[in-house]
Formats: C-alpha cells, sequence, structure tokens
C-alpha cells in the first residue's frame, strides 16, 4: 500500500467516527470575541488612485516600506501593514485605535460586503452546522446587525439579559456597527505599485484592520461573568480567544496588564470550580510583544490547549530571544525545530497540548493522560477535512458536502519532511501512522488537504484549531 493509499483511508476512517463523536459532548462555550468582518478585496487600482490624491502620503508609506507598525494611529500605519503582509504573503492584524483612521477607510476603501467577524464568532458560525448539542457564544454588543450575521441553528445560544439561553437572533439589544474588522484579501501574484517600488504577493492570503472600541479592554461583560458559571455543568469546552484587541497603553494610563490580569482570573477560578471543564486558548497576530509575553505568562499556564500558527510561534520564540531556532523554524526546510519550538513551549508553560497549523500540515504535542494519539490524529484529519470542505465552497456544509473535502489532493511535500522527523523520533511506524511518543507525550503529524484555487481563506484557522479540539 503507497503512503499516500494508507493516509486517504486514515482520512476515511477519521470522518466515520467523528460525526458520533460530537453527538456525544455536551456542549462548547467559545469567548470573548465576536465581531463583524467588513470583507474587501485588495484592488491595486483603488489604492493607488488613493496614494497619487495624496503625495505625502505616497511618501511616507513608500518610505516606510519593510517596517510593521505596533497599531494603526494613521493611515499610512494601515497601508504600510498592508504592504508588509502583502509583501510576505504572511496573515496579518493590527487594531486601528483612531476614529479617524476607521473613517478615513470607511470613506476611501469601504467594504465588499459583511460578515461574521471574530473569533468566536467565526468558530460559533462554523461549529453549529456540525451536530453539537449546545454552543454558547459571548458577543457584546449583542446589536441587531452583530445577531444576524449568527447562523439560524437551534443549538446556538447567548445568554440574555435575564441570565438565560437564548438564540442571538431573539436576545439582541440597540441597532448600528460599534466595531469592524477589515479583511483585506489578496490573491498570489496580486501587483500593488507604491512611490517607484512594486510589490508582488507570493502567496494568497489576508491582513487584519480592526476597529473595537468597546472591547478594546477585553472586559467581559458583567452579566455574562455573573451568570456563566451556574450554567457550567452542562459544558463540557471552553474555547478562548480575542487577546490581540488589547492595546499596550490606554489614554486614561492603565494598560494591558490590567485587563489581562482580571481574565486570566476569571478563567482560573471557573477552572478551579468545575474542573471537568477543558480550555484551549486560541492565538492570534499580535503585535505587541510585550503582551504576547504576557499571554504566555498568564494566559497559557491556566489554559489546557493552544492553538496557533507558524508565524505565531516564531513571534513568541522570538519573544524569548530564541531567534536562531525561530529562524530554523521559518526556512520551512525540517519539521524538527518545529517540534523542538513546541517541546519548549509546552515544558515552560505546563500545557497539555499544543496545535500548530501551517499549509501543508498540522502538528499537535499532547500529554498521554490528556488524550489518545488516536484520538488527536482522528480529530485532526477531521479538522483538514473540514477546512478543504469549506475552502472548496465557502461555507460549512452538510455531511454529504463536509464528506468532498476527502477528494481534494493531499499535501505529498509533506511526506519526505515526515520521513526525516521518523528518522530524529526513531518510531518506525511514524510514517504510516503519524503517532509518536517521547517524554510522556503523543507527537501527532498530519498531511493536510490543499486547494489549489480556495473560494474562501477568512477564519480557517479557527475552523481548524477549534474543530481538532473539540473533538481531540
Amino acid at each position: 500500500m503507497s503512503i499516500q493509499t494508507n493516509w486517504q483511508k486514515l482520512y476515511e476512517t477519521a470522518l466515520d467516527k467523528s460525526f458520533p463523536a460530537l453527538e456525544s459532548i455536551p456542549g462548547v462555550i467559545f469567548g470573548f470575541h465576536s465581531t463583524i468582518d467588513g470583507l474587501k478585496r485588495v484592488v491595486p487600482e483603488e489604492i493607488e488612485k488613493v496614494l497619487k490624491e495624496n503625495p505625502a502620503l505616497e511618501e511616507e508609506v513608500s518610505r516606510r516600506l519593510g517596517t510593521l507598525p505596533a497599531e494603526i494611529r494613521t493611515p499610512a500605519d494601515l497601508l504600510v501593514g498592508l504592504a508588509s503582509s502583502l509583501q510576505r504573503g504572511k496573515a496579518l492584524q493590527l487594531m486601528i485605535r483612531e476614529e479617524a483612521v476607521y473613517q478615513w477607510v470607511m470613506d476611501n476603501l469601504g467594504y465588499d460586503q459583511i460578515r461574521m467577524g471574530g473569533t468566536s464568532g467565526n468558530m460559533t458560525n462554523f461549529m453549529a452546522p456540525l451536530p453539537l448539542s449546545q454552543i454558547l457564544v459571548y458577543a457584546n454588543p449583542l446589536t441587531k446587525e452583530q445577531a444576524e450575521l449568527f447562523v439560524d441553528s437551534e443549538n446556538l445560544f447567548v445568554i440574555n439579559q435575564d441570565g438565560e439561553l437564548e438564540h442571538p437572533h431573539k436576545a439582541w439589544r440597540g441597532e448600528g456597527i460599534f466595531a469592524i474588522h477589515w479583511i483585506f484579501e489578496y490573491p498570489k501574484g496580486l501587483k500593488l505599485k507604491i512611490g517607484d517600488k512594486v510589490l508582488e504577493s507570493p502567496r494568497a492570503n489576508r491582513f487584519i484592520a480592526a476597529w473595537n472600541p468597546i472591547n478594546n479592554k477585553l472586559q467581559i461583560e458583567a452579566n455574562f461573568q455573573k451568570c456563566l458559571p451556574r450554567l457550567l455543568p452542562d459544558f463540557s469546552h471552553f474555547v478562548v480567544s480575542g487577546f490581540h484587541i488589547l492595546s499596550e497603553n490606554y489614554p486614561d494610563g492603565t494598560t494591558w496588564l490590567d485587563y489581562l490580569r482580571p481574565v486570566a482570573q476569571f478563567l482560573r477560578e471557573l477552572k478551579k470550580e468545575h474542573s471537568h471543564l477543558r480550555f484551549h486558548y486560541e492565538f492570534a497576530s499580535i503585535a505587541s510583544g510585550a503582551i504576547r509575553k504576557g499571554i504566555v505568562d498568564y494566559i497559557l499556564p491556566t489554559v489546557d490547549s493552544l492553538g496557533l500558527n507558524e508565524v505565531e510561534l516564531c513571534a513568541i520564540l522570538r519573544d524569548r530571544g530564541e531567534d536562531d531556532l525561530a529562524q530554523e523554524v521559518e526556512n520551512h526546510t525540517s519539521l524538527v525545530p518545529v517540534l523542538r519550538a513546541l517541546e519548549r513551549l509546552a515544558d515552560s508553560t505546563g500545557l497539555r497540548r499544543i496545535q500548530l497549523h501551517d499549509l501543508g500540515y498540522y502538528l499537535t504535542l499532547v500529554d498521554a493522560d490528556y488524550a489518545s494519539g488516536e484520538q488527536t490524529r482522528d480529530a485532526m484529519l477531521f479538522a483538514a477535512t473540514l477546512a478543504a470542505s469549506r475552502s472548496t465552497i465557502g461555507r460549512v456544509g452538510t455531511p454529504e458536502e463536509i464528506r468532498g473535502g476527502l477528494d481534494v489532493p493531499m499535501a505529498e511535500q509533506l511526506f519526505p519532511l515526515m520521513a526525516e522527523l521518523a528518522q530524529e523520533l526513531e518510531q518506525e511506524k511514524f510514517m504510516e501512522t503519524g503517532i509518536a511518543a517521547k517524554n510522556g507525550r503523543n507527537i501527532i503529524l498530519v498531511p493536510t488537504k490543499i486547494v489549489a484555487k480556495p473560494v474562501l481563506t477568512v477564519g480557517l484557522g479557527d475552523l481548524i484549531s477549534s474543530s481538532s479540539f473539540i473533538l481531540g
């Protein structure tokens, strides 16, 4: 049997087991970040026109190419951030901190369409079509416009003003768009002229510019904090995200630490009182090294599981002074340094599970007493099938449509890297099982499915991490 045929059979078996497994899960909570996304396709002529009409802006953006602002406080910051993402073909997210910039983007670029945004909102809409009994999502403020973006599914709830579970479509209060995250999507090969330079994207990706003043301090709404604890016995999984909307400093003299610590304390108390709950933190693109380090120090030791991509892993490594290891990871020539980086992160934080998702593979490190290698692998393969199907049709579909993800070609370029890792681990069956054991942990590596021309890429990381955590 060829290695490709072997893995295709593993994919099929995992999918058959996953739907019944989802039905047995009591309930999932997603917090603390649901918002509205304004999708915008990058049109070079549009941006070039804006620059030509403002020579001072074009001169500043041209001069700052190759740099990266920590936040967006001017139109130049936004365009420099977009250029950085486009040049590298890497996903990037920065927060808009000034209302004048929010208005400038709205006036000069606008959006093509609005859709659900925010890590929690995305994960909720992705998971709702699956056979999960109940999903509770945090959404603040839950205006009519925000509520209408949640899918119409009977298993989906928020905590209403009376402290009861109710579908968002019935629980909204007030109207208006008070937060919007722009998703600037660009295809591979897009060319953008800035000054005398022509930038070209090496791969399709997106740049996110987020305006979210209400949740900027990540202060959990009081009614949610008060009512959640009595509901927790009916839930089994809690996925935490949204910390990328924090600022380093605020006009009132407070800092990110004043708001990160209370959230960490809230999570610790929930975990202490409800030991059956499993917590997962989903990392995101965070420009501030101080906030990233704060998350590693305060949040990761509080949760069980972490999801992140290669860019986020390298940022954490550099924050810890491990520049050489970060460079090895970025070279894409071996998975050995990737595994070494995950092991160091697990050792220093106490995390029981870490999953890294990257183009072509997922790599998970999990304590042997937390989950078996086979269960973890099946969950990862289900997530890869789900991601392939969603990339193909643009949504999470029916079970039959999800099964269509099996037909997407596998990332065969992973197999040589997998063989090298098998040799490093001295595990003969690693190539055929994707499972190895080391120092009380299971190491699971799976080749993913790659859609040549994806219909939609926004939120894929959220979909991959949440589905594999819940099942695995």
